[in-house]
């Protein structure tokens, strides 16, 4: 697992390999699906699965906010699901 700052982590989203940075990480679960987290389980901000990208619409805090905005993949083609949905990607 790749240790890194939010600040350098969006390349490693983009380029979905999984990572730990400050209060972020990100993984693959079950070889099929890409997860990127914010403080934990209870929030996947993004999700990989199958060529398409899924961002959580939700908020949560401020920092997640800030950790949403820094770990953005910057694709076109996003489905915004909510927080339940996300976790139903599994």
């Amino acid at each position: 697992m790749v240790h890194t700052s939010n600040s350098k982590a969006r390349k490693l989203v983009i380029d979905r390999v999984g990572f730990t940075g400050s209060h972020t990480f990100a993984e693959w679960k079950n070889g099929l699906i890409y997860f990127v987290y914010s403080y934990g389980y209870h929030f996947p901000m993004y999700a990989y699965r199958a060529g398409q990208w899924y961002a959580n619409r939700d908020r949560y805090s401020v920092s997640t906010s800030r950790h949403q905005s820094q770990l953005n993949p910057l694709v076109d083609n996003v489905i915004e699901l909510s927080t339940t949905e996300m976790k139903a990607l599994v």
